[in-house]
């Protein structure tokens, strides 16, 4: 069904300007997600030039590496890991940019890195007020109180044919982010998919921009915003690529329902006390996901899932 959705980010303000509300169409009946139609549209050919020049300059890749020296910028674990994601990628944020370099920048500006920033750049000043207003009132709640520092992050996704599972449909194992809400641009190639109903899974058009909203915003909404469970599918011999655009709150920000109203559902006692704060929240939900990813290593693993520790954490 379509309809509008009605108008609302790192201490570097954006610049003035929000856009008009967009128009949306809902892609799941079980989650807030949504294909939204934005002007704004990720320019595919400075991040697949980006990603050609750092597969080619190792060199580059260790110095960006360097700029963020706790867990690097550039991810690689596919190359050597087969049963990790099958996919690298480049995460950026305005910390991390501001670290970068002037001679770094030198060389990588012209092979993608400028215009994949100016991107980022517009499409967090223009749409993030936007579409937080939008979901306060899915909310009922002003979801703006928990979010005036720009908590934001980047990430570029090169779903590369050559690793070190090449026939691996496993291009982002299943999982639901942690933050209020993301933006996925897609390069045209299918791959995302929802889970609809657990088990079910329905494959979202490879041309869409897609909404989908995190953890975060379920909890500060008491439960009225639902969260979006996705993965990515890859085909073996197809190269895919996608920009995402993370959203969160600020990270001391107490992790309960916001205002007055009462939560749909029962939380834990955890979240109900506010006992957690973005950043541990966030720090927990990491060990996981860098696990999934292949970029950490986990003591004590278990059969726990990311989402099954989250949804004990949350639900109690």
């Amino acid at each position: 069904m379509a309809t509008n959705v009605i108008n609302k980010g790192t201490p570097i303000a954006p610049p003035p300007g929000p856009a008009e509300a967009p128009a949306v169409s809902f892609l799941s009946s079980k989650s807030t997600t949504a294909a939204v139609n934005l002007e704004a549209k990720a320019p595919f050919s400075a991040i697949q030039a980006l990603f050609d020049h750092l597969h080619t300059h190792p060199d580059d890749v260790a110095k960006l590496n360097a700029t963020y020296p706790h867990r690097g910028v550039i991810k690689t674990a596919a190359l050597h890991k087969t049963e990790s994601d099958q996919k690298f990628t480049i995460d950026l944020s305005p910390m991390r940019n501001s670290r970068i370099p002037e001679v770094l920048r030198e060389s990588l500006d012209p092979n993608g890195l400028a215009e994949v920033l100016d991107f980022f750049n517009a499409l967090s000043a223009q749409y993030v007020p936007t579409i937080l207003s939008s979901l306060s009132i899915l909310a009922g709640t002003d979801l703006a109180a928990a979010h005036t520092s720009y908590n934001m992050n980047y990430r570029l996704c090169d779903y590369n044919p050559n690793t070190a599972a090449p026939d691996s449909s496993n291009g982002c194992g299943a999982h639901t982010d942690y933050g209020t809400f993301s933006i996925i641009f897609q390069d045209g190639t299918p791959g995302l998919e929802l889970e609809e109903t657990p088990g079910m899974w329905v494959p979202v058009p490879g041309d869409a921009t897609v909404v989908l909203t995190g953890w975060c915003a379920v909890i500060l909404s008491g439960g009225r915003v639902s969260a979006a469970k996705h993965r990515v599918r890859r085909a073996p011999g197809v190269r895919r690529l996608s920009a995402v655009l993370f959203v969160a709150p600020d990270l001391d920000v107490k992790l309960k329902p916001l205002g007055d109203s009462q939560p749909v559902r029962p939380f834990s006692e955890t979240i109900m006390r506010g006992d957690l704060d973005v950043e541990t929240f966030k720090d927990v939900m990491g060990k996981r996901w860098r696990y999934r990813e292949g970029n950490e290593e986990m003591d004590n693993v278990d059969s726990l899932s990311q989402d099954n520790e989250i949804e004990n954490m949350v639900w109690g």
